[in-house]
């Protein structure tokens, strides 16, 4: 819509309602509950109705949001989507409900209904009868969207206090917990979901799994999260460290820091409430030994990766194979070995083996040095061209820098130089013995100025390409010590292997195979090594 041409018609006596034009309609309800959902498709209807009911519109979409807030513009993806057909021009007027259903936040109505008069797009607020074609709707926008805002304010403040109120009479807060179902301000088990909260606590609290390896066996067992997807490593932490899950009773442990953000920061944990439920609001899905357990393990990984810098090479190098090589036979990890004579030999060796000796395990204890030679072999093969990539690299940066100053010479430079500063020299001469006038003498030396100055910049880079090659050879030896698969086999390990399985040949202790797991998508590896060679 040219907007300048609707606005003289509008003075000449025209309405909206006798323009051509193509029209849309947006609602939002923030919570997908029935009625919401119903005074939803209520507004869509009434829309429906009114552009039908207009000869001069013709109706081209209605974009609606459900279950999402207000305030927070980038969660409403049909919103967006309305916003940017509007910018291909497919929209001319979009009629709305009111300010409040459009934005909640000041800043966003003043900013997308600008931005939409700028696509040539107008907006009609119908309850507070606010048409943004018309120059003073920016003022009444801003005191409609204000007052919008501030009611969000105070939803918040009652918001807060209803809680405070149920954490008094100990109901149960918060939105649906995996595993269990909300009725009545308490918890229910749904007994599909607990049976894969059972399974994470059980393979994790066995710490032979990773939250990454967890969650593909659910996945294997066709558990899903209540959107359908995958759960995620932060997922599982979380549910490994709810305390609901064991039977307790917990509140007050975050807080909305903004209302408009809807961000929310951890509380300090001594005023967290956390109390074992002997009401039957929180029935456990997991005995109190088993979420224990779990977590002591989450405790213990979170210390090898929470120590400081200082020694946090160290820890990795000593824990690189943990929990990573599994003895086929039995399932169980290797585990590493490295006091008294064995400090500066480690070794590895199956958990069964560790318990029980070779009434346990037959499977031979493997040198920690074998296996950094075996991995270092095969994971070398990703990076193989780590030197000649970094090499072009090298030589195409420095060469850029070189070019930019091939036409320079530092002894043409300095000659140069020289003779510009004796020109200045006798230049103040000349002034001085009135050979020159004031005005001929402050126009020269400017320029010879000028041109000492460039000549000394011109110098200065040439110095720098003096010592670049030094820098980049620096750099490179850098690059490349970090790129050593060798010299950091603790992290490429980690990072390309999921799992190893160990198992021996016809039963031979000292013939093994190696089945390498990897944690992309990558054909798996089968490695036979001799122990005798």
């Amino acid at each position: 819509m040219d907007i300048i041409k609707a606005r003289k018609e509008l003075l000449m006596g025209k309405t909206i309602y006798d323009m051509n034009l193509k029209v849309a309609d947006y609602g939002r309800v923030s919570t997908d509950k029935v009625d919401q959902l119903n005074s939803l498709e209520n507004q869509t209807n009434y829309f429906n109705d009114m552009i039908k009911s207009v000869k001069t519109w013709e109706h081209v979409a209605s974009y609606s949001d459900e279950g999402i807030s207000g305030t927070q513009v980038y969660k409403r993806e049909h919103f967006l989507k309305m916003i940017e057909d509007a910018r291909l021009g497919k929209i001319d007027l979009i009629l709305t409900k009111e300010v409040s259903r459009f934005a909640r936040n000041t800043i966003d109505s003043i900013k997308y209904t600008e931005l939409l008069l700028s696509y040539g797009v107008i907006v009609f607020f119908i309850s507070d009868n606010i048409n943004t074609i018309y120059p003073d709707s920016e003022f009444r926008l801003t005191l409609m969207a204000s007052m919008a805002q501030d009611e969000v304010r105070k939803l918040s403040e009652r918001v807060k206090f209803g809680i405070k109120r149920s954490i008094k009479d100990r109901k149960v807060g918060g939105g649906g917990l995996y595993g269990y179902d909300k009725k009545d301000c308490k918890l229910v088990i749904n007994k599909k979901e607990a049976k894969a909260v059972e399974m994470l606590f059980n393979l994790y609290a066995s710490e032979q799994y990773g939250f990454k390896k967890i969650g593909e066996i659910l996945k294997e067992n066709g558990y899903y999260t209540r959107k359908g997807k995958i759960f995620s490593d932060s997922t599982l932490k979380k549910m490994i460290k709810n305390y609901r899950y064991k039977g307790w009773y917990t509140a007050n442990m975050s807080e909305v820091e903004d209302y408009k953000t809807h961000k929310k920061k951890l509380k300090p944990k001594e005023e967290w409430i956390l109390e074992k439920d002997r009401e039957g609001r929180v029935p456990a899905i997991v005995s109190e030994n088993l979420w224990n357990k779990a977590n002591r393990v989450l405790n213990t990984r979170n210390e090898v990766w929470n120590k400081n810098a200082l020694n946090k090479e160290e820890v990795l190098e000593n824990k690189k194979y943990t929990s990573k090589i599994f003895c086929e036979e039995h399932n169980k990890a290797f585990i590493r070995s490295s006091s008294g004579k064995r400090k500066n030999k480690p070794i590895w060796q199956c958990n069964e083996y560790l318990r029980h000796g070779l009434k346990g395990c037959v499977t031979p204890r493997l040198y920690e040095y074998e296996l950094d030679e075996l991995f270092t072999k095969v994971l070398d093969k990703f990076i193989n061209d780590k030197e000649e990539l970094l090499n072009s690299i090298i030589k195409d940066y420095s060469n850029l820098i070189k070019e930019s100053n091939n036409d320079l010479d530092m002894n043409n430079l300095k000659e140069r130089l020289i003779e510009q500063e004796n020109f200045k020299e006798r230049l103040l001469d000349m002034s001085l013995r009135k050979i020159i006038s004031e005005d001929e003498f402050i126009e020269k030396r400017e320029k010879i100025v000028e041109e000492i100055t460039k000549i000394k910049k011109k110098l200065l880079n040439i110095d720098v390409n003096n010592e670049l090659d030094n820098i980049i050879n620096n750099i490179k030896k850098e690059i490349l010590s970090h790129l050593s698969i060798k010299n950091n086999i603790d992290k490429y390990f980690n990072l390309f292997i999921d799992k190893v399985l160990v198992s021996k040949i016809d039963n031979d202790r000292k013939h093994l195979k190696f089945h390498i797991i990897f944690n992309f998508n990558h054909k798996d590896e089968i490695i036979e090594l001799n122990m005798n060679a």
